[in-house]
């Protein structure tokens, strides 16, 4: 009867210790991130049990070339000069900037401190590269969601431009660069560069075009709106 009970404490404790160190294997709370589409997406790739975000990697590479992509060309004008946008940018707060009517910001992987933000964090990052964002795109008020992850690349202050890809694993593949310009007296243009692929034409010839306009009027929108209140 001794054994018995003995059996039944060792098992219990081992069995309290599967149950601990499987918790303390997954690196982010998906119970943290509101939107179904984001969790399934980081589930579905493993990257909540990841330990080391390294090796999390963008779409983009240098030897690809940029002529083997489709191209969407917008152009943005702020009522501000260049270095107040620019800044403004820089340091946006991107998760209230992403968490809109029609994106939903889910997760921000920060590369370099290999560290998770949520939603509810206080304390924000400025941009920076090697930051990986997980957005729910919504489409059709709602009725489809879309999850989508991309890295910044590239900040050049020199060339005052900002670069972001897809993550290799994405429906669609490439970049999308924002470059800002003086556009006279107290005015900045801001020219936002997509290159897109994916192994659908119809997504690339229609939905893409069609559905990324009204996001990235979205985003420049809220900018629009951080940068007036400077």
């Amino acid at each position: 009867m001794k054994k018995i009970q003995l059996i039944i404490i060792l098992s219990g404790f081992w069995l309290a210790a599967v149950t601990v160190h499987a918790q303390e294997s997954k690196s982010i709370n998906l119970s943290r991130i509101s939107q179904k589409k984001v969790r399934q997406y980081i589930k579905s790739r493993s990257i909540d049990m990841m330990h080391d975000f390294s090796s999390i990697h963008s779409s983009w590479r240098k030897e690809l070339k940029e002529s083997d992509f489709h191209t969407d060309k917008r152009t943005f004008y702020l009522n501000r000069n260049l270095t107040d946008v620019w800044n403004s940018y820089r340091h946006a707060n991107l998760i209230k900037s992403l968490s809109r009517h029609y994106i939903r910001f889910g997760l921000l992987i920060a590369k370099n401190s290999n560290s998770v933000v949520y939603t509810k964090t206080i304390l924000y990052p400025d941009l920076d590269t090697g930051q990986v964002y997980f957005l729910n795109l919504r489409i059709l008020k709602g009725i489809v969601h879309v999850p989508v992850a991309f890295e910044i690349i590239n900040i050049d202050p020199v060339a005052q431009k900002m670069e972001f890809s897809y993550l290799d694993d994405n429906k669609s593949l490439g970049k999308q660069t924002l470059q800002f310009f003086s556009n006279g007296v107290g005015r900045t243009k801001i020219v936002h560069t997509s290159l897109f692929k994916s192994n659908s034409p119809l997504r690339d010839a229609i939905l893409y075009p069609y559905f990324h306009h009204k996001f990235i009027k979205e985003f420049h929108r809220s900018m629009r709106l951080q940068v007036n209140k400077l």
